[in-house]
């Protein structure tokens, strides 16, 4: 062995003239390896006017003397350039891009770019660029506390510009929140990353709280809450009215114009119909309105229904009057004589009653 193993230093051999000679070619090798930096990578041809020691990773498609020696360091020692390959793990400073470079597998990649002071981009598992210069390849990640807390901050340069967190599927935006192009909190969303839907802002200057779309969807089965302060719940539908006579319907018919519609926000729902009668039946007894969409909570409060247009009735003495029973979807329905309720039955309806009932009553 006439070389040491890892950087190729020349040995002395026993009782070799000129030993001087060997013992430079070591040193100089030393000297370009030692804590090593070139000029620049990105020269493919001589300089017009190196200084003797200047050294350079030679560039792509070499020309001149340094041709064919792609990726090796070529220095000028006594006016000729010599070149020695890197083995993987070797370490370059370049002076013009101010990188760090790292060799492998035959080529030189930056390992971290200094900036100055600081570094300028930083690579985990991935790539980093002047765009984004902190770029991290993981299953997830960790920003702990060092002491109390933990605050992680985006700081812009002004109120036009955005700090925000995007949220990718294979590099296109879904979904983003933060403060886009001005200072109030926005959440947006996209389909397909070009596209984009506010979908809840709230002005930095009150907290109020606005929905740019106009919609708050709730699930179809309530998910209730013991809160008396949370909103948990909100329905628009239709009920169809019904009639019932001491709690049977034998042989009522009902018109076209039966429907009803009903609005419910939390506990509350208010329920507005028209019931009207082709065919009164034959049971008989108290008289009530059925189908009310929610039963009502068994607190033994009752909710009183606002009879708007009443027509067809027979023997009535006053106002028609309805209140919707605790524990139930009925409204019980009554005529007002001489300040007093008194229960409405099947002899007070015809086969072309109409009544327009409307109530607003707790949901259980």
């Amino acid at each position: 062995m006439d070389a040491t193993p890892r950087l190729q230093l020349p040995y002395i051999a026993p009782q070799q003239a000129q030993k001087q000679v060997t013992y430079n070619q070591a040193m100089r090798a030393l000297d370009l390896l030692v804590q090593p930096a070139v000029k620049s990578r990105a020269v493919s041809a001589p300089p017009s006017s190196p200084a003797e020691g200047d050294t350079y990773v030679v560039g792509p498609a070499a020309s001149g003397a340094w041709a064919g020696k792609e990726g090796r360091l070529a220095t000028l020692l006594d006016g000729v350039w010599s070149f020695r390959a890197a083995a993987d793990g070797w370490q370059l400073y370049v002076e013009d891009s101010a990188e760090i470079v790292i060799s492998q597998a035959g080529a030189w990649a930056p390992f971290v770019t200094n900036g100055g002071g600081a570094v300028a981009k930083f690579g985990i598992n991935t790539v980093a660029d002047l765009v984004d210069r902190l770029a991290v390849a993981s299953g997830s990640s960790l920003f702990s506390h060092a002491g109390a807390g933990h605050r992680l901050k985006l700081d812009k340069a002004g109120s036009a510009d955005t700090g925000s967190i995007l949220f990718q599927t294979g590099f296109s935006g879904r979904a983003e929140f933060g403060l886009c192009g001005d200072d109030d909190f926005h959440v947006k969303v996209s389909a397909d990353g070009s596209t984009w839907i506010e979908a809840l802002t709230v002005a930095r200057g009150s907290g109020l709280v606005s929905l740019p779309r106009g919609q708050l969807a709730f699930p179809a089965s309530q998910n209730a809450s013991a809160d008396a302060n949370t909103l948990d719940d909100y329905h628009e539908g239709t009920w169809t009215p019904g009639l019932s006579f001491g709690g049977a319907a034998v042989g009522i018919a009902y018109g076209t114009l039966n429907l009803g519609r009903y609005t419910k926000v939390g506990r509350l729902c208010v329920a507005s119909g028209t019931l009207q009668l082709t065919s009164k039946g034959s049971s008989t007894g108290a008289a009530a309105v059925t189908g009310l969409p929610f039963a009502s909570p068994s607190d033994q409060l009752w909710a009183s229904c606002a009879i708007g247009y009443a027509a067809g009735m027979a023997s009535v003495t006053g106002a028609v009057l309805g209140l919707q029973l605790y524990n139930d979807s009925r409204i019980n329905l009554y005529h007002s004589n001489n300040g007093n309720a008194g229960q409405l039955t099947s002899a007070h309806f015809t086969n072309g009653t109409q009544l327009h009932v409307t109530v607003a009553y707790d949901v259980a």
